[in-house]
């Protein structure tokens, strides 16, 4: 990822002069985290979820001072949380710049879709042979709410069920490394919006999961495998159509 060459995105900060809603949606994260852990986790978890939901967008400087304020703590647990996040890939330590949130690039993209469908195929194979009937029961209820959302045209539920299916596919594969390693890649991206909901792929991507759900209902970790890379391949085409009908001609 590389920063941004926006115009005065090098200026940007986390919490701009005035920017009381951000400081105060800042504020709110660092209470919602309170509780992950040390003073370090609880910053980390805050800027995290700023970057994860456009708090803090692309391109932005991250301002040890400033974040620190807003989070209400010092200096310290802040340039520990960035130095985390720095690692994971999620901010960039850039000489003269510092901290900042990378602008994803097409490469990004592409490189983080190839990741995840590699990821997400694992936890369906996993699933499809670990996964018990009352789980499965509770997959299929989910895929049912998605169809219900497509009747009733209410995209904000089905984006929530759609993500529900994929936190218990994960977690019905029994890897305990597999949802935050697939997490941080979504967190990735997230600032790009749902555009693998797009209205053209509203239909296709419920019947996917329905395919997906058969197969681990089946218990056929094949076919679960491949539908739900298939799935994954789908979700990068519309991701790539979004980005390149956003970007300047």
């Amino acid at each position: 990822m590389r920063p941004s060459s926006a115009e005065g995105s090098g200026v940007v900060t986390a919490t701009t002069t005035g920017d009381d809603g951000r400081r105060e949606r800042l504020a709110a994260l660092r209470e919602k985290h309170a509780r992950r852990g040390g003073t370090a986790d609880a910053a980390y978890w805050a800027i995290r979820d700023a970057i994860r939901t456009g708090v803090i967008g692309p391109g932005e400087r991250l301002v040890e001072l400033d974040l620190a304020a807003a989070l209400e703590m010092s200096r310290t647990p802040v340039r520990e949380a960035l130095r985390r996040l720095e690692v994971e890939r999620l901010v960039e330590n850039a000489p003269r710049r510092g901290f900042s949130v990378p602008t994803v690039t097409l490469d990004d993209l592409i490189e983080i879709f190839e990741i995840r469908e590699v990821l997400e195929g694992l936890a369906a194979r996993r699933a499809a042979q670990r996964m018990g009937p009352a789980e499965i029961d509770a997959l299929r209820t989910t895929v049912e709410q998605m169809e219900r959302a497509v009747s009733g045209d209410d995209l904000t539920a089905l984006s929530q069920a759609s993500a529900q299916f994929h936190r218990m596919l994960r977690s019905g594969s029994r890897h305990a490394r597999l949802p935050s390693l697939i997490g941080l890649l979504g967190d990735a991206y997230a600032s790009l919006g749902a555009h693998e909901l797009a209205p053209e792929r509203v239909a296709p991507a419920v019947a996917e999961h329905r395919a997906i759900l058969e197969a681990v209902a089946n218990r056929d970790p094949d076919a679960a495998e491949r539908v739900t890379r298939e799935h994954a391949r789908h979700a990068l085409r519309a991701q790539i159509l979004a980005h390149q009908l956003a970007s300047p001609v």
